[in-house]
């Protein structure tokens, strides 16, 4: 294939295969950041699928990168099951109050949502239909599914889940399992509506947060049972978590996940050398970079995670999280100049 026939499509797909495309594709994790480069307010995306696509194709076009997200339903999976949100006017809905406070009285009335009835969800699969339209299979569409432990802890309250991991384990496990069982719902749902990727979040997972031990006992095998099960839908899976991962990268690759994101925190030469052979590799350009440096020192950190993860294909430059609201419009241009110059494959 010459670089001409490359489409944005086919040069991510490939990278998630580990395959070496024309050149590094970049993905730059970008929702509320859009909303700005065309005038909206992050709560006007939260009610209009319109809006949110305008603002995706508006951004993908102009700036150059190589992929559109969906609406990202940051806790909506966790709202249709009882959950109460805050939308702020231009921020990200934050869960206010949790769906189970007492295992005993909440627990029992939880029940599994139907993604296409329920809360916001039809929105957002709505959302990812026109996407999918608009893009004509030339640009992949990123549809965003909460980690089964994220899910969680939206349904319980992270301080509580994770006190609950020493002193009430058990009402916590049947809980991941109802998480987990809702996710591969939706997840399925997200693949019906058209995503050719789907993106996994699991903040909670992080080193960060929960010791590795934890992690493994608790989390792992319950995250590995949603993504394998939405990868059956035929779809490409990339699992992100926040924080400093490197103490369980294998156990990352082992999930079944076709790819990993990973933050800046981790050297993403040794998350290339540890598992790149398993897994695409997906990073890991500091957002604080991306908001606060110039446009020649985003180039140069860029190139240096070229540098450390492209060699043999396999690897997507990625800003390490979600790129911040205000973020310069120049420093993404600068990310995917990067990704143009110095991220070119030999013929």
């Amino acid at each position: 294939m010459n670089d001409c026939d490359w489409s944005s499509f086919d040069r991510v797909i490939a990278a998630f295969e580990r395959k070496e495309p024309d050149r590094v594709p970049v993905m730059p994790f970008v929702l509320e950041w859009c909303a700005r480069q065309v005038g909206y307010k992050v709560s006007e995306l939260m009610t209009s699928v319109q809006k949110h696509v305008y603002s995706q194709i508006y951004c993908v076009k102009k700036f150059g990168y190589d992929v559109v997200y969906d609406l990202q339903a940051v806790h909506a999976e966790s709202e249709a099951m009882g959950s109460i949100l805050e939308i702020p006017e231009d921020d990200m809905p934050l869960v206010v109050k949790p769906a189970v406070q007492d295992y005993k009285r909440d627990l029992p009335k939880l029940k599994i949502p139907n993604p296409w009835k329920d809360g916001r969800l039809p929105l957002i699969l709505k959302g990812i239909e026109m996407l999918k339209e608009a893009c004509n299979n030339e640009i992949p569409v990123v549809g965003y599914v909460q980690g089964c432990w994220r899910h969680t802890c939206m349904l319980r309250g992270p301080e509580e889940a994770l006190k609950d991991l020493i002193r009430n384990p058990d009402p916590l496990t049947e809980l991941i399992e109802i998480a987990t069982y809702s996710q591969i719902v939706y997840g399925s749902a997200v693949a019906d509506a058209g995503a050719d990727i789907i993106f996994v979040s699991d903040p909670f997972s992080s080193g960060d947060v929960i010791s590795r031990k934890h992690f493994e006992e608790f989390v792992f095998p319950f995250l590995r049972q949603e993504i394998r099960a939405i990868k059956r839908k035929g779809i490409k899976v990339m699992l992100h978590i926040c924080g400093d991962t490197s103490d369980r990268l294998d156990l990352m690759a082992a999930t079944g996940a076709d790819a990993i994101s990973i933050e800046e925190k981790v050297d993403i030469g040794y998350a290339k050398k540890l598992v790149g052979d398993k897994v695409c590799i997906i990073g890991n350009v500091d957002p604080m970079t991306l908001l606060m440096k110039t446009p020649k020192e985003v180039e140069e950190e860029c190139e240096m995670c070229i540098e450390k993860a492209a060699r043999g294909g396999g690897f997507i430059l990625a800003s390490g999280c979600g790129v911040n609201i205000a973020t310069p419009p120049e420093n993404i241009l600068a990310m995917v100049k990067a990704a143009k110059l110095k991220g070119r494959y030999k013929d």
